[in-house]
């Protein structure tokens, strides 16, 4: 590990100070790439979507921000956010917990928020993971970042930005088919109803269905996806998205359990029964937007989003058998669940000088009102066991819970009752000095919001109090050209959430969790601007965690303190492009060293955050032979490794917690021609026991299984 940490740091370094290129090429218009060919990959971009409001491009921001462009995911054979997306980014990981269903990607010692074109659509277990049909690209913002939000973890977030129209004709159809009965098709209808730009439209659909590696699991997704833009005028631009996702599975994790150790059972084993209930989830969203020109460089832009998320389900989970550790003893749960978000956004931006300095200005109003009502209620019958190294499946079906079971009772015992609720004020002066080459950021944005979660019925006539904070948070950034083409930066930013807690003498804590980023770093385009590397240094500090104080300085009884304190530190490299015509490669390494400095509890400092991995490194390689017989033929590869695990299990966990190192590895044949493309994937290469989990207090150990070696065949047209 030593070798790599080093490797890396070397690699890095040599590419920031070996030989530059000046005839960098830049883009002042979002989302514009450089086209070298026929067969370039948009591999690397130069911008940051308009979503994320800034104006700067990603050369000269004082933020490590990486996108990942929906070329890549197509290369990789990607079709939703669960399945390796991370891997492009470095430091990112998922970490499980009813993968299938949604997202949980961990980033710089900590769980990230998940935006959606440039709006924070977080939820529990939602919201739905990101399809690929749907992606135009996706960018991860690392550490906090005020132009965006202030109410959060320090981590930082990644924003999915959907495919909306371009004002071309551009159609596309595509399958999709692979190992375990893979069926998928998709449209890509990219149009214009009235010529000038006036309105365009853009459909994207999806169907699939699939079983698994496990026994008894089978899952069908649907995709709607219609968005038009409307330009009234020369100066104002509307747009209009509507995403409607539905989902169909037999169960949301494939977890299985073991007093044996992880990977002591068949990879193919499944504890679910398939007279189980099946689970149905629909998400729909809709996204207006309206971009108004004010005058020269000024724009005043507003946005809303409505999402609407339904569960319809249950749920299994299990014990094992006290006087037999190979019988797991299965219960049944309600799972029925709605969400619902309303979030509104509108900001102003632009430049104005001041003799021969250029101020770029933003300044806005964020509000935020996102809910989720949910009854996990347990099924009175049971409980339902089985041997786990000898599983029968077909739970007699008079037994199991009645269709009436499943309804969300909002009287419940385990209704479940919780939201986000914020308004935000916010203004950020760029101020760019000696003809650009030094940008100074000065930002403060302040935001009150409260957040609630409980389930009432457990205390009876007991109200919902919220935890309510208001902060002002800075923002300060400094970026230098070293030349054109080379820039380092540094980055001071806040955040925060509301919390409360009792403390001594049964007095409220309302001091809120704070989380501070500081951060330096490198950023290199290179060769004309088809390849460049990132290298950062940062140290996070998540303080006033709430945690247990003496008991016995309160007669006995417990009460907490807000003077826990969380540290992460570590460094990162990214490098990404086109290296010579042809390779494409994406390379990235963190160290990430994420631990608790402070606890009342001694046996607790030092311990990893949950969720965290020391070590991280990617790469992935892909070339097109551009000339001659093999004209059009290409070969990808790539593999991801971890190492010095921790699961998401908590610092307070009874057992270590600590994972074995991941490897995975994956190799691909493709040809693409003028309209027609084909690619197959070979994934999990080596076959290996690839799983993340945990053990529980009670000493038992818990995993979900990747898939073992699988592969993918996917078709393309346009036309």
């Amino acid at each position: 590990m030593k070798r790599i940490t080093i490797g890396a740091a070397l690699l890095t370094s040599m590419f920031n100070f070996a030989q530059e290129k000046k005839d960098t090429i830049k883009s002042n218009d979002i989302e514009e790439v450089v086209v070298n060919g026929r067969y370039y990959q948009k591999y690397k971009l130069n911008e940051v979507s308009g979503s994320l409001r800034i104006q700067t491009p990603i050369l000269e921001l004082p933020q490590n921000v990486q996108s990942v462009s929906s070329q890549v995911l197509a290369d990789q054979l990607t079709l939703n956010m669960s399945e390796g997306i991370v891997r492009n980014v470095s430091g990112a990981r998922k970490v499980e917990h009813w993968d299938n269903v949604y997202s949980n990607v961990f980033m710089r010692g900590a769980s990230i928020a998940t935006f959606m074109n440039g709006m924070n659509v977080s939820s529990t277990w939602g919201p739905i993971n990101p399809d690929a049909s749907i992606i135009d690209r996706i960018e991860f913002v690392k550490g906090p970042a005020g132009f965006m939000g202030s109410m959060g973890d320090p981590a930082g977030f990644y924003n999915v930005v959907t495919k909306k129209p371009t004002g071309k004709f551009a159609n596309s159809v595509r399958f999709t088919t692979g190992s375990y009965n893979l069926f998928r098709g998709e449209a890509d209808l990219d149009g214009v109803l009235v010529k000038d730009g006036v309105l365009d439209y853009r459909i994207n659909l999806m169907g699939s269905s699939n079983k698994s590696w496990v026994e008894n699991d089978k899952t069908s997704k649907i995709i709607v996806a219609p968005s038009i833009t409307f330009r009234p005028t020369k100066t104002t631009t509307f747009t209009a998205q509507y995403n409607y996702q539905y989902l169909k599975f037999n169960q949301p994790g494939a977890y299985l359990m073991s007093n044996d150790g992880y990977a002591s059972l068949n990879v193919h084993t499944n504890f679910n029964d398939p007279n189980f209930k099946k689970t149905e989830v629909k998400d729909q969203s809709l996204f207006l937007s309206l971009d108004q020109k004010l005058f020269k460089d000024w724009v005043w832009s507003t946005q809303y989003a409505y999402m609407d998320l339904d569960y319809d389900g249950g749920s299994w989970w299990g014990t094992f058998d006290p006087s037999n550790k190979d019988v797991l003893n299965r219960t049944l749960s309600n799972w029925q669940a709605k969400g619902k978000n309303h979030i509104f956004q509108t900001y102003v931006r632009g430049k104005l000088n001041t003799g021969n300095i250029v101020h770029k200005i933003i300044a806005g109003f964020d509000y935020g009102d996102r809910k989720y009502n949910a009854d996990f209620s347990s099924f009175a019958g049971g409980p339902f066991p089985i041997n786990i190294y000898n599983v029968n499946y077909g739970v007699d079906p008079s037994k199991l819970p009645s269709s009436d079971f499943y309804t969300l009772n909002t009287s419940a015992p385990f209704y479940n009752d919780q939201g986000v609720k914020y308004t935000s004020y916010y203004a950020q002066d760029q101020i760019e000095m000696f003809n650009n080459k030094l940008r100074l950021t000065l930002a403060g944005r302040y935001t009150s919001g409260k957040t609630y979660s409980s389930y009432p019925n457990l205390s009876p006539g007991t109200p919902i109090v919220p935890d309510e904070a208001g902060e002002f948070t800075p923002r300060v950034g400094i970026s230098y050209s070293i030349n054109e083409n080379f820039s380092a930066y540094g980055i001071y930013d806040k955040t925060f959430v509301p919390q409360s807690g009792t403390g001594i003498h049964q007095t409220l804590i309302t001091d809120p969790f704070r989380g501070q980023n500081i951060e330096f770093g490198l950023k290199k385009d290179w060769f004309g601007g088809k390849w460049n590397s990132t290298f950062a240094v940062y140290e996070i500090r998540r303080q006033n965690i709430l945690v247990a104080g003496n008991s016995n300085e309160n007669n006995g009884a417990p009460f907490q303190v807000a003077t826990g304190e969380q540290r992460a530190r570590g460094f990162e490299t990214d490098i990404k492009g086109e290296i010579i015509k042809g390779l494409n490669i994406i390379i990235n390494y963190a160290y990430t060293d994420a631990k608790t400095v402070k606890d009342t509890d001694p046996t607790r400092i030092g311990i990893q955050s949950p969720g965290n991995a020391k070590n991280v490194q990617n790469t992935w390689i892909n070339y097109r032979f551009e000339n001659g017989l093999m004209k059009g033929f290409g070969i990808s590869a790539g593999y991801q490794y971890q190492g010095g695990r921790q699961s998401w299990y908590g610092v307070s966990a009874a057992k270590d917690q600590s994972l074995p190192d991941y490897f995975d590895t994956n190799f691909g044949v493709s040809y693409v021609a003028k309209k027609f493309d084909v690619n197959l994937m070979l994934n999990n290469v080596l076959n290996r026991k690839l799983y993340s989990g945990y053990r529980g207090d009670a000493g038992e150990y818990a995993w979900i299984y990747n898939a073992p070696r699988n592969w993918r065949l996917s078709i393309g047209y346009k036309f």
